[in-house]
């Protein structure tokens, strides 16, 4: 995928949901709107960001867990990388890899 951002460091880039928000965009490009979401650092900007894709998630029935949007949010460890797993098997139906990461929602 051509994305706005090059992912340096992916517990970061990915952590207010802007990335994930234009992957989707590339496969849902009438249901995600680039326009509605804010590439910012604040917590209020994730929160934001992250609430339009859990609804997004919820009417799609895509299965991203909870915990790993949350560790995502917080820059756990791992959380990121689990979650670009998620969205690859989601929206693929492959599964190319398995990431083996336990992802500590409590560091």
């Amino acid at each position: 995928l051509d994305l706005s951002i090059s992912v340096k460091n992916p517990k970061w880039d990915f952590s207010n949901g802007y990335l994930v928000a234009e992957i989707l965009s590339w496969y849902h490009p009438k249901e995600i709107k680039m326009h509605s979401y804010n590439n910012g650092t604040s917590i209020q900007s994730k929160i934001l960001n992250w609430d339009l894709l859990e609804t997004f998630f919820k009417n799609k029935n895509y299965t991203i867990d909870k915990d790993v949007i949350e560790g995502t949010i917080h820059c756990k460890s791992a959380a990121a990388e689990v979650l670009v797993e998620q969205l690859y098997t989601t929206l693929t139906k492959k599964k190319k890899y398995r990431l083996r990461l336990c992802v500590d929602t409590t560091a």
